[in-house]
Order: structure tokens, then sequence, then C-alpha cells
């Protein structure tokens, strides 16, 4: 999300982005951008990071459920003890916005497996997401700023620094550079969106009228499809065979609509999964991974050892 983001910011704004580089720097190169190396945690330098601001996108956090599994208590660290912190700075600061990404894994797997709308009871079922729906509550609590939680889907799509160990960029990978897509278990529901279209709507939270968004929470989807029909139109676009197999029962099912966002903001997801498939198999064709299976293309893997640490 960040790597794709902050290029749009800094066409029209000065950015000052505040990054741990866990993942190195896919976009060092990039004009109109401060780039901080600091830890969310020390708050003498977050301090400084954002003194001059005038808004806050937080997109940091300790992501995946398998890594939050991993260390719980610094998944509360640094996904919730931390944004306490900086939503306190934030307002000595005199921040006006502050954007916060949630994710679409608060509902968790609604009865009936029905599709979650922004006023669905969350049941998030992990560690990471319960720290994601605990960090809207602690914004919340700062009714001086500006909040707003975007539940964001799963984002698909190529990035400079692109994630290889989402769905639809799984199979993307698997199918492009191994020609078989292995599927396991296959009938889990899961909510997903071009990350252009999430960064684009980012842009409008933070361009939209205070009064449309302060308090709110948006959920942002393009649509909602099972594992399998994910990956045969995978298969559809970049030929491969699909692989399913059952040793792995996934029970987490999540699915949404992003309904109120259209009628509240005028905001409609463009790309569709189609669109992201081909958009990986342009990028993947142009040379953009080099490694397919380096570690800095997958969160979980590559953060691991820090879990384990910490």
């Amino acid at each position: 999300m960040g790597t794709s983001l902050i290029p749009k910011l800094a066409r029209k704004y000065p950015v000052v982005c505040y990054s741990a580089n866990h993942f190195g720097n896919a976009i060092a190169r990039v004009k109109n951008v401060e780039f901080i190396e600091g830890d969310i945690r020390d708050r003498a330098r977050v301090k400084k990071a954002i003194k001059g601001s005038t808004d806050v996108i937080h997109l940091a956090g300790i992501v995946t459920d398998e890594l939050a599994a991993m260390n719980p208590k610094l998944a509360i660290e640094i996904n919730n003890t931390a944004m306490e912190g900086l939503c306190n700075l934030a307002v000595l600061a005199g921040i006006e916005r502050f954007i916060y990404a949630s994710s679409s894994g608060v509902y968790g797997t609604q009865p009936d497996n029905n599709v979650a709308t922004e006023l669905t009871e969350p049941r998030p079922e992990t560690v990471y997401m319960r720290t994601k729906l605990e960090g809207e509550t602690i914004l919340w609590r700062y009714p001086q700023l500006c909040g707003v939680a975007v539940r964001s889907a799963t984002c698909c799509g190529p990035a400079p620094r692109m994630r290889l160990d989402t769905i639809v960029n799984v199979f993307s990978k698997q199918a492009y550079f191994d020609g078989v897509i292995t599927v396991h278990d296959g009938t889990q529901w899961r909510t997903y969106i071009h990350v252009q279209d999430a960064t684009d709507f980012y842009m409008l939270l933070l361009e939209a009228r205070i009064e449309h968004i302060r308090g709110e929470v948006f959920n942002c989807t393009w649509g909602n499809d099972n594992a399998k029909a994910i990956a045969e139109t995978v298969a559809e676009i970049i030929p491969a065979k699909v692989n399913i197999v059952s040793d792995i029962k996934d029970a987490r099912q999540y699915k949404m609509n992003a309904y109120k966002a259209e009628e509240k903001l005028g905001w409609i997801a463009k790309r569709s999964l189609w669109d992201a498939i081909r958009d990986n198999q342009a990028f993947f064709e142009g040379g953009g991974i080099q490694d397919p299976d380096s570690d800095i293309w997958y969160n979980t893997r590559r953060m691991a050892s820090l879990m384990t640490q910490a």
C-alpha cells in the first residue's frame, strides 16, 4: 500500500514517509518525499517526524494473522500501544485529519456467510484482526482529530514493493513462474481490491470534506470470490494448472461490500479482478520481480525472525 500511495501523494503534496524499512525502500527516488527511518514506538522520533504536517495516514503495523500469532505481545505493542501514542502526538502537533488503515478481517466469519457492511457487528477471529479493530477504538478516543478508518479488502496488483503473499498475487505468481496454482481448501471466501483503487480511495479521503468523513468507517473493496474461483480466473489469464488440495481447511470467510463509500463519497472501485491479474502478468513480464522466491515479497517470511526475537 505505502509504495503505491506515496508516489501519488507526492505528485500533489510534500510527504514525510516514516518507516522502519524492514523491506528496504523501493521508492527512494520519488521526489517531494522526505524519508525518515524509525520505529513507530520511538515517541521522540515520531514527534519530530510529524512536526509541521497537516494530516497522518497510518499504515504501519504488524501485518498478517501468522505474524501476530507468533508474538501477540509485540503485535499489540506496535498495532495498539504505539498507535495510542501516535494519536496523542498528532493531537499535540495540531494534525487535522487522521486516516487509519483497518482491515476487512475485523468482520470475521459472519453468520450464514453474510456480506458485511459497516453496520455489521465485527467478529475478529485472530490476534491480528483484534488489534486492527482495537485500533479503531483507540482512534475514536481522540475526537480532536478528524479520524476515519478504512476497512480495506486484501490488496492485489503490482506495486514497487509488491506482496506475493496475498491471495490474488500468490496465484498470479504461481501461474506465471511455476505453471501450477496450488489451492488449499478452495471454499474460503476472500474480498479483494486492486491496490491502485485502494490508494485512490485514500487520496479521496485526504481531500474529502471533513464533515463527510469524521468518525466514519468505510469498507473498501471491489468484490468477493472463493479461493477456487479466484485461482480459476487467474489460470484463464495466465495459463496454468489448478491443483486443489484439502490438506488445510481455512475456516475464515471474508465478504463485504463498499456501498457506503459510493453513497456517501461517490466512490466506486474501477479495476476488476481481471485487471489486477493482467497487471500482475505485465509486471512480471516487464521484469518487476527478479526473484519471486525472495523474502522481500513475503511479509510473514521477512518479519518472522523479528517476531520471534523481540
